[in-house]
């Protein structure tokens, strides 16, 4: 008879760092605003629940580590850029000691940046936010494809519409006409880049949508009525929207 193949035995002591790891996460704070990181989303209904009834993601271990090698990346990233000649780089606001913040409608649409950057190559004497994102091979290889086709200016709006309304909302907030992103995968071992331009009319845009979200009393539309549909399948709030959670009366 042929052996069945066990799971490999967990070492207890990584099992052990893994449970902290999941009660540290949960013990955090938890978001109070509307985040500028995420209004690119497609699903405004996704976004008025994540503001107006917040639900807990209970993110695994495994998870959290892929969170964690990310940010360890992006400051990677960042720590390279400071070697070009002549470059003038913060990620943190000289005023407040803090990620440079940038607000509207109260407080309740928020972002914060990864850092200003000015003496790019490209164009020097223009201040660029920059923003640092860690991504796995088949998205970073097809960000290349992307920016091969399109060229770099045009490369953002493709490839992730999330990380160009951030974009979008971090040049219109700070007065900046420029955003340079650097794009790589974990470990920082790839890496590319590219710049993209403040366009008023997008970024007026998404200020009505996040006033939209903001504002409105009951659920807004849903982007689909399949529960199964890919976007909606592993969306945290999928049981509230197409399940037996009760939503207020008059929404849809």
């Amino acid at each position: 008879m042929v052996a069945i193949p066990q799971p490999p035995v967990q070492d207890p002591n990584l099992a052990a760092v893994d449970v902290a790891m999941v009660e540290r996460e949960a013990r955090a704070p938890r978001r109070q605003y509307l985040g500028m990181s995420a209004i690119g989303n497609e699903c405004s209904r996704k976004l008025w629940y994540s503001y107006h009834q917040p639900e807990p993601e209970n993110f695994d271990a495994a998870t959290l580590r892929r969170f964690a090698d990310g940010h360890r990346t992006e400051d990677l990233m960042g720590e390279r850029l400071r070697l070009i000649p002549g470059i003038t780089f913060m990620t943190l606001d000289p005023e407040t000691g803090r990620q440079f913040e940038v607000v509207d409608f109260d407080g309740k649409f928020k972002g914060h940046m990864d850092g200003i950057i000015k003496g790019l190559i490209q164009a020097p004497a223009t201040w660029h936010v920059w923003e640092g994102k860690c991504v796995n091979e088949k998205k970073y290889a097809k960000f290349q494809s992307i920016k091969q086709k399109n060229g770099e200016k045009k490369t953002l709006k493709e490839w992730d519409p999330v990380y160009y309304a951030q974009a979008q909302c971090y040049m219109g907030y700070s007065g900046m006409k420029r955003h340079f992103l650097t794009v790589g995968t974990p470990g920082g071992r790839d890496w590319d880049a590219c710049r993209t331009e403040f366009v008023p009319e997008d970024f007026e845009a998404i200020k009505d949508k996040a006033r939209r979200i903001l504002e409105a009393k009951y659920p807004l539309a849903k982007t689909s009525n399949d529960p199964n549909w890919f976007a909606c399948k592993w969306c945290n709030y999928r049981e509230t929207c197409h399940g037996t959670k009760k939503v207020p009366a008059g929404s849809d």
